[in-house]
């Protein structure tokens, strides 16, 4: 019997570089253990292990290691060399690569050039036959397979033609041909979790495809069963069931070591198909010539594909991994039967939960009821919706999760035909969003037209408890559940008329001096040609010379900067702290009083002068990020059709010179806030947004200043460029760095053309430089319909 261990304790103990994260990304890495990379780095240090192509002792060990790590393969799947040869490939993709690229659709090819081959399997009806349901990689097998015979078979025909082994008066009319054929499934989805039969594999052997092929002559079947996903929480028993090929990925199973996988070949069967190897390396020949196109490979199977040095070190690593799995997880029956229950219980919740009006928070996808752990996996996937039934991005769930330290993973996992079924997309939807719109796999681009493009999903492993299921549901509940849909805005179309007679004016001026740090509040200031006077003129750099935001560290806002243009410099606070000691900076920074320029990377390169080693100790001592420093930004580079929005004139501005919000605005988020959680400070949304100017006026509509076309100001002239587009920085309280995510859930339900705008983009195009003040009146010139 293996030794229960507590869970808690087990993460503490062999997970404790998790340091409170939860992670729910099983499916997409199984997480090492610390004993197990103990265990490796002790091996290495205590053997001296060579090159297994190599003589003398230390390769002769090194060879006997992995044939030992072969074995233990072999015999966590229940089987052994008798039966089974294992091929040490870089993945399960290169293991699925090779079997595509080898299989002999036709027994009587020999050695026939390969357009001879395919010829051959056209005329006669060789099959690659898929399930719709499998990683790309599998689709991938395509074009290595006559493009004349595929048979993709949705979830609902595979169990209807491999759940029951053809009667007999099918197989009476049957001929026995020579051909050979392909059928690949995986043991377990990796969008869903579906656990499809593994009796399928006796079935297919048995011909139960050939009814759906259109020929009348038998086809010899063989089976590639896809265990990526399956054996790291699924026991395999290849005694018990016997596929031709099976394909793993060990940093699944025990996430140490990356890039290496493992083709598993029956002996009796598959190693006689993998006839057509071309290409040869250091290690698989017997023989080969230099002068003459001549050579011969190795009769051992692995041998023959392993091509140059396997990585041999990796495969001893392996043998620990193993181990590790076997010690800390138990048996796989029973991490099958935890990981299950994780799951059920998790749709259980998601499935229950409903908005304050009735219409429910989540969407999930799956092909089961979760009542049975042989037929469902430990994942659970799914989409948010917000009350009105909108869909969340799933981008923007991914940004709450990891605010809150949860690591899930979004998209389409690298399994097309899933997720277009579950998400009900045609062919055509999905080419028209590649070919017009421009998205493509692993974009940004999560909501087109209403409907999402990916899912989120989550998945357990053997480390995995209730409390995550509960903190993942706990948190999206306590983001995204509403008591009722954001109203929709009034957006009426006011004359300009009627805006003037609102009395617009400016009510607040912001200057943002260091790029993504505080504002500096005041009630008069100059205009110059790339905007408001210091306006984003400095930025915080790191050590690899890139620009941070609060995107990567929330704690800038709480450097705050106060200006004194009498004396000519500007005071840097931290957290308002009374106690620190704060950092004088001049505001003109001269080139002999810097140590370094350099260029720093963000929206396309902004070249600056370094401001000395007293501020950058200062930031690095309480950001806590050693090696800051702070940049005076003195110019901007475009690049070429990256960053076309950008105004050229801007130096660390985000597109534009100014950002202008309403307070109309700000008071319509602010009820919106408050109809959801505790009352919030106008002020603490306001800061949200970063806006140079706020303008106020009576009974101005929330998001009219979308319609603007032109403000006058005193007579300095704004133009209307476009609005600002939010991301998640608006989540960021700027008093104390924390995160609450309902502002941008909010503006997710109330989208201007399709967009999460907030505020709007104006630029001036007179060059003159100029003062505007608090109090000043405005008058608007509206944009016409």
């Amino acid at each position: 019997m293996f030794p229960k261990v507590d869970e808690s304790e087990l993460i503490k103990n062999e997970f404790s570089r998790l340091k409170g994260i939860c992670y729910l990304d099983h499916v997409g890495s199984a997480l090492y253990a610390d004993s197990q990379i103990n265990n490796v780095m002790k091996d290495l240090k205590m053997h001296l292990y060579g090159n297994p192509h190599s003589t003398g002792d230390p390769s002769a060990t090194c060879e006997k290691r992995i044939n030992s790590v072969r074995f233990k393969i072999l015999e966590h799947f229940n089987t052994g060399l008798e039966k089974y040869s294992v091929i040490f490939t870089s993945g399960a993709t290169e293991a699925l690569k090779t079997v595509a690229e080898c299989f002999a659709w036709d027994d009587e090819d020999g050695d026939r050039p390969e357009d001879a081959v395919d010829s051959v399997c056209r005329s006669r009806g060789s099959t690659f036959a898929y399930t719709e349901d499998n990683h790309t990689s599998v689709l991938g097998m395509r074009e290595l397979a006559p493009m004349a015979n595929l048979l993709c078979l949705t979830r609902n025909e595979a169990h209807e033609a491999l759940d029951k082994m053809p009667s007999s008066s099918a197989e009476k009319n049957r001929s026995v041909g020579s051909r050979n054929s392909l059928f690949v499934f995986p043991a377990q989805s990796n969008f869903a979790g579906t656990k499809y039969p593994l009796e399928w594999i006796e079935t297919c052997q048995e011909g139960a495809l050939d009814q759906y092929t259109g020929n009348r002559v038998k086809s010899r079947w063989f089976t590639v069963l896809d265990a990526s996903s399956y054996v790291p929480t699924n026991h395999l028993d290849l005694e018990k069931y016997s596929p031709d090929f099976v394909t793993v990925s060990f940093y699944k199973m025990f996430g140490y070591p990356t890039g290496l996988g493992a083709l598993l070949v029956r002996n009796k069967t598959a190693a006689a198909v993998l006839r057509r190897k071309k290409y040869f390396g250091g290690g698989t020949v017997e023989v080969v010539l230099a002068r003459n196109r001549h050579h011969v490979l190795k009769k051992n199977l692995h041998e023959k594909f392993e091509d140059g040095t396997v990585d041999f070190l990796s495969a001893i690593a392996v043998g620990h991994g193993l181990d590790t799995l076997r010690a800390l997880a138990g048996p796989m029956r029973e991490v099958a039967g935890r990981t299950f229950r994780l799951a059920a219980y998790l749709y259980g919740r998601m499935s229950g939960v409903r908005h304050g009006n009735g219409l429910p928070v989540f969407r999930t996808y799956a092909d089961t009821e979760y009542r049975c752990e042989s037929t469902q996996g430990g994942v659970v996937n799914f989409n948010v919706l917000r009350a009105n039934g909108d869909y969340v991005g799933y981008n923007e769930v991914k940004y709450v999760a990891s605010n809150y330290g949860i690591v899930l993973r979004v998209g389409c996992f690298c399994n097309p035909g899933a997720c277009q079924t579950h998400l009900g997309h045609t062919d055509e939807e999905l080419r028209r969003n590649q070919e017009v719109i421009g998205h493509i796999c692993g974009d940004h681009i999560d909501i087109i037209n209403g409907r999402p493009t990916g899912s989120v999903r989550v998945s357990f492993g053997y480390q995995s408890s209730e409390s995550d299921a509960n903190r993942l549901y706990d948190t999206l509940i306590e983001q995204f559940w509403q008591k009722n849909p954001v109203k929709p805005v009034d957006r009426q179309q006011n004359s300009v008329d009627e805006y003037n007679r609102m009395d617009l004016h400016v009510s607040r001026l912001f200057v943002f001096p260091i790029k993504s740090c505080g504002a500096y509040e005041t009630d008069e200031w100059q205009l110059e040609t790339y905007g408001f006077q210091y306006d984003r003129n400095w930025a915080v750099v790191s050590t690899s010379g890139v620009c941070m935001t609060q995107m990567e560290d929330p704690k800038l806002c709480l450097v705050k900067p106060y200006i004194d243009l009498q004396k000519g410099t500007m005071t840097l606070v931290y957290a308002e702290n009374e106690d620190e000691v704060p950092m004088v900076v001049p505001l003109d920074t001269k080139p002999s009083d810097t140590i370094r320029m350099g260029k720093i990377c963000w929206g396309g390169h902004l070249e600056g002068m370094d401001c000395g080693d007293e501020v950058a100790e200062w930031l690095s001592w309480n950001l806590d990020r050693p090696g800051l420093r702070l940049v005076r930004c003195t110019s901007r580079t475009i690049a070429p059709k990256s960053y076309d929005s950008i105004d050229p004139r801007v130096i660390g501005s985000n597109q534009c010179q100014y950002l202008l919000s309403t307070q109309s605005t700000i008071k319509w988020l602010q009820q919106e806030m408050e109809n959801e959680i505790a009352e919030i400070d106008e002020d603490n949304l306001l800061y949200r947004f970063r806006g140079n100017f706020l303008i106020s006026g009576d009974s101005l509509p929330p998001f009219g200043e979308l319609t603007w076309q032109e403000l006058d100001i005193g007579g300095v002239k704004f133009e209307f460029v476009e609005g600002c587009e939010r991301c998640k920085m608006v989540n960021i309280d700027q008093d104390t760095s924390e995160s609450i995510y309902k502002p941008l859930s909010i503006l997710g339900q109330h989208k201007w053309e399709g967009k999460l705008i907030f505020g709007i983009y104006m630029q001036r195009e007179d060059t003159q430089k100029c003062k505007i003040r608090v109090g000043q009146k405005c008058t608007v010139t509206k944009k016409r319909n």
